[in-house]
């Protein structure tokens, strides 16, 4: 795992270009503190930074070709790189390292940009052509490892991670679009390709840039992998078991790979603890790190340390408070890049901290629910097909019937979901902010902009899904690499710790990809046949748990111990040009006088108003402390 900046200039790199990429590289340095290298040409500079997981002595980059001609920066793990080298040498060729970077260069001169096709991991990378002054960048097939880019009229900038552009000397500076501001508040984050400023944009999951250095700097983005559900009618339910078994074994022994210590996120839940027990198989004894909150309700200590003893692992176990809570949040907001609004974010900054200090790589059970039908969500939506099936003057009664009833009523949403076309409703697995509720709080509120409009394209590739397939697909496609994943990735790299998710694995995608909607929502469960495939490895209790996914008291503070502090960021907001602080501390006092729920719509407004100071009012200080190292 590493980071990476480079600049690609038409007209040839500048000193001012180089002190840039320098300063790019290292506001990332914690993505890579093993080693820090540069390497210029005429129009290319890469600056890297490497946290060494393999070849720990062979593997530095970038990477250049024997004869010159190809010079790679690569971020992330290809799991399946030793038998791609086994197979190159049987072909004659010979390496000097280690390292997969030497496999994938080696690859690329023979195959070209079609090699990216035969990688198994998590990945994003750029190659240079030094001959043909071309420029090929990939990502992996799920969104794990990210790859931001910005083009002008010369060329083009690359960068691990946006925070790097407070150093690109030939950009503006971070600003709001205001289209996808209105879309965040909805989403709780900005979905690729865009970020909030809408002038940098990141390479989308599952495909590669080719640009043409000598063709005035054309570029094509080209999609190599999408994820397809088609549910398998002939295979039994037994067989579909056994693959989803053996494929999930599989990546977890694939991506324990490594030449440094390895261990585990272990949550209450049943997807991380999978992932351990396989694990510890592998590795008896492996560390596991959980988390929890001193608030009744806000702790999974006492469930994960049940799976532990049941495993007969290390476990190590961080208990956390408010004050580590608010001493930590402006720091996470600054890490993951763009505003991302989800509750869980400073628990897991905390966690990968924790496990920092034992481990080098961490595995994590993230992209299971999407794969598996996890989300409570997913079940709700077999009643309310029944409800879509009805006839239209039927479900028109039931709408207006809807309307009548108080909010929070039982059976509302029910009744709404199953009048409302998904494609009209369902955005991903958190949906925030309606329309209406925008109008009042969102100062530039375009009634031409619909959240809708976000997600178009997404439901236009589903053909005959299922309604619960629909949905699947689109947390695949926002959900799950524009929150999921970006949490991971920045929140792990902010302390060095490589995390690793074995479900994000195209072969266990095989096995999920044909699983019937019975075969993932059965017997008033969802995941139904992830849990009964792993049930004789893992403790009766944990089969069975419903998902809590790194709960922290938000809700609850807000009401009380974090209300005053909450109402500081609002009164103190420099983001009043788009968020309407009067109408935000309202929302603050109706959600503690406890009559309706809006802590999510109040943590939203909280992380742009911080984002917005952090990247924006406040950039040339943030830039300073970079500097100095204080972030």
């Amino acid at each position: 795992m590493c980071g990476f900046a480079g600049y690609y200039k038409k007209a040839g790199i500048t000193d001012e270009n180089k002190l840039s990429a320098r300063e790019m590289s290292y506001s990332i340095r914690h993505r890579g503190p093993d080693l820090d290298r540069v390497y210029e040409c005429e129009k290319l500079i890469f600056a890297f930074r490497r946290l060494s997981i393999i070849d720990l002595e062979g593997g530095g980059q970038p990477f250049i070709s024997d004869d010159g001609r190809f010079i790679c920066v690569y971020n992330g793990e290809i799991y399946n790189y030793l038998e791609l080298k086994s197979e190159l040498e049987k072909k004659g060729h010979c390496f000097k390292t280690n390292s997969e970077v030497e496999v994938m260069v080696t690859l690329y001169s023979l195959y070209g940009a079609g090699f990216i096709s035969r990688l198994r991991g998590m990945f994003a990378f750029v190659i240079y052509d030094k001959e043909n002054d071309f420029l090929m960048a990939g990502r992996d097939p799920f969104g794990i490892k990210p790859l931001y880019y910005r083009k002008d009229s010369d060329g083009i900038v690359f960068c691990s991670e946006m925070k790097g552009y407070f150093f690109d000397k030939n950009y503006k500076g971070f600003d709001v679009d205001k289209a996808l501001l209105q879309h965040y508040l909805t989403f709780q984050y900005v979905s690729e390709p865009d970020t909030i400023s809408g002038d940098i944009f990141i390479l989308p999951k599952g495909s590669y840039m080719l640009y043409y250095g000598k063709k005035d700097g054309k570029t094509d983005i080209l999609t190599y992998y999408k994820p397809v559900f088609s549910q398998n009618k002939t295979s039994t339910y037994l067989q579909k078991k056994a693959n989803l078994r053996k494929a999930v074994e599989s990546s977890v022994e694939y991506h324990m790979l490594a030449d440094v210590p390895v261990g585990s996120f272990l949550s209450s839940g049943v997807d991380s603890a999978i992932i351990t027990a396989i694990a510890s198989k592998i590795s008896p004894g492996i560390k596991a790190f959980t988390i929890g909150f001193d608030v009744k309700g806000y702790s999974e200590l006492e469930d994960a340390a049940a799976i532990s003893s049941h495993l007969d692992i290390d476990h190590i176990k961080l208990q956390c408070t408010l004050k580590d809570f608010t001493d930590n949040y402006e720091r996470v907001i600054y890490h993951l890049d763009s505003p991302m609004a989800d509750p869980s974010v400073v628990a897991i900054y905390l966690i990968s901290r924790e496990a920092a200090k034992h481990v080098k790589v961490i595995l994590s059970g993230e992209g299971s629910d999407e794969l598996f039908g996890g989300y409570r969500q997913y079940a709700s939506a077999i009643p309310a097909a029944k409800i879509y099936s009805l006839p239209s003057f039927i479900k028109s009664f039931l709408m207006i019937l809807a309307r009548l009833l108080p909010e929070h009523v039982k059976g509302k949403g029910l009744i709404t979901r199953g009048c409302v076309p998904i494609e009209q409703r369902f955005v991903g697995n958190a949906f925030v902010f309606s329309e209406n509720e925008k109008r009042g709080i969102l100062r530039t509120y375009d009634s031409n902009v619909h959240f809708t409009q976000r997600t178009k394209d997404i439901y236009t590739q589903v053909g005959d899904y299922t309604m619960i397939q629909k949905m699947q697909h689109c947390d695949l496609n926002t959900w799950l690499p524009s929150d999921i994943l970006v949490k991971g990735d920045r929140l792990s790299m902010a302390h060095s710790l490589e995390a690793r998710v074995p479900y994000l694995d195209k072969e266990v995608f095989k096995a999920a990809r044909e699983l019937c909607d019975s075969d993932k929502i059965s017997k008033d469960t969802t995941k139904y046949i992830l849990r009964d495939a792993f049930a004789d490895i893992l403790n009766k209790e944990t089969v069975m748990r419903p998902k809590l996914g790194y709960p922290v008291p938000v809700r609850t503070w807000l009401k009380d111990e974090l209300y005053d502090w909450a109402a500081e960021i609002i009164k103190e907001s420099t983001a009043d040009e788009y968020i309407d602080s009067g109408e935000a501390l309202k929302l603050l006092e109706r959600h503690r006088n406890g009559k309706y729920d809006y802590y999510k719509h109040i943590w939203v407004i909280l992380t742009f108003i911080t984002w917005y100071k952090l990247y924006v009012t406040d950039a040339k200080t943030t830039k300073n402390r970079i500097l100095n190292g204080e972030l």
